[in-house]
């Protein structure tokens, strides 16, 4: 049976992102595959790698909590991390987890419901990567690659405040404001929502690292970083903690003629943001939103190729883009009518 090691981190959020960049690159060239349990202290805000923090952020609210705001390196929706879930990680070669970012997420989910099953919950598997109990989202996957390794990456509500998370989204009334936090509350669940008997957070990763090790089929072996990780985690934390890296990353275009629309997919929500020079050339392109692309900075080559490009030429642009990519649930077709709608 195959080994991995097995660590448990308690920290900030850019110490803990930080080792998500880290243990990769370590994997990658050579060490032990690892799974990791994280608990973020103090809580965060974090948003995908593909968002742009003034678009999903209440910063002032997070600020007065002092709470952190944080940049994954995965795609994927705005999230809140904090002591009241467990988030756990996966870093191994692609042959184990399925080849693909697709199956990974898949895998990672069977750790999910192993751990529900043991407790009692029943939970199943809902594309893109969900894991849900009763129709309600329990725990959300997300997946990035180097190369043939992979990491997998997601979370386990052990419980969970809907009205602190809907303070801290960045939101246009307080009319979505109350949908939104009804629609919360009829979506998600959590463990502790489920059981009979609350269980606490000490108990839930001895079950989930049980369970983990069964999904996976191999033995967890409880580590520490190796000295080269230690290095590289205290550099990266630098980035993660930065406000270039969280701020500035996806910042929105300003000025007066920005053209904008988004629309939700199968693989999640796109916007687009459009700068016009004269009546058919692109000045500038953001495209941000909860999407997952690999590799993930593909997005950007995708910007720089319609930046300075001709109305006519988008669809041309997009497709030859999409040939070296891998999307979920959004296809070139939707890719470019949404872009064309903005030019509209």
């Amino acid at each position: 049976m195959q080994e991995f090691r097995f660590l448990i981190e308690r920290n900030n959020q850019a110490y803990i992102l930080a080792g998500e960049e880290a243990l990769l690159t370590s994997i990658v060239n050579g060490a032990q595959p690892v799974v990791r349990f994280v608990i973020f202290d103090p809580p965060a805000v974090l948003v995908g790698y593909h968002q742009a923090v003034d678009q999903e952020v209440n910063i002032e609210e997070v600020r007065k909590r002092n709470w952190d705001i944080g940049r994954r390196p995965t795609g994927g929706g705005t999230i809140i991390m904090g002591p009241w879930q467990l988030g756990w990680e996966i870093y191994a070669s692609n042959d184990v987890l399925g080849y693909t970012p697709e199956n990974a997420i898949k895998y990672g989910a069977k750790g999910v419901i192993k751990t529900l099953e043991k407790l009692g919950i029943k939970a199943s598997f809902r594309p893109k990567n969900d894991v849900e109990v009763n129709g309600r989202k329990i725990s959300g996957i997300g997946a990035f690659s180097e190369g043939r390794y992979v990491a997998v990456t997601g979370t386990l509500l052990l419980d969970f405040d809907a009205d602190a998370m809907i303070s801290v989204l960045r939101l246009s009334s307080e009319k979505l404001r109350d949908k939104l936090a009804k629609d919360f509350k009829d979506r998600l669940t959590w463990i502790n929502k489920e059981l009979v008997k609350p269980i606490d957070m000490e108990e839930l990763i001895n079950i989930a690292k049980e369970s983990f090790a069964e999904a996976l089929e191999v033995k967890l072996l409880d580590s520490n970083y190796t000295e080269l990780e230690k290095k590289s985690i205290s550099e990266l934390a630098l980035k993660y903690s930065s406000p270039e890296w969280i701020f500035n990353l996806r910042k929105p275009l300003i000025g007066d003629d920005i053209r904008y629309t988004e629309r939700k997919f199968p693989g999640g929500l796109v916007k687009v943001q459009i700068k016009l020079t004269g009546r058919n050339l692109i000045e500038s392109i953001i495209i941000t939103g909860d999407f997952f692309i690999e590799p993930r900075t593909a997005i950007y080559d995708l910007e720089a190729r319609l930046k300075w490009s001709r109305i006519e030429d988008i669809e041309r642009e997009v497709k030859e883009w999409f040939r070296n990519v891998s999307t979920i649930g959004i296809t070139e077709e939707d890719l470019i009518n949404l872009i064309k709608e903005v030019l509209k």
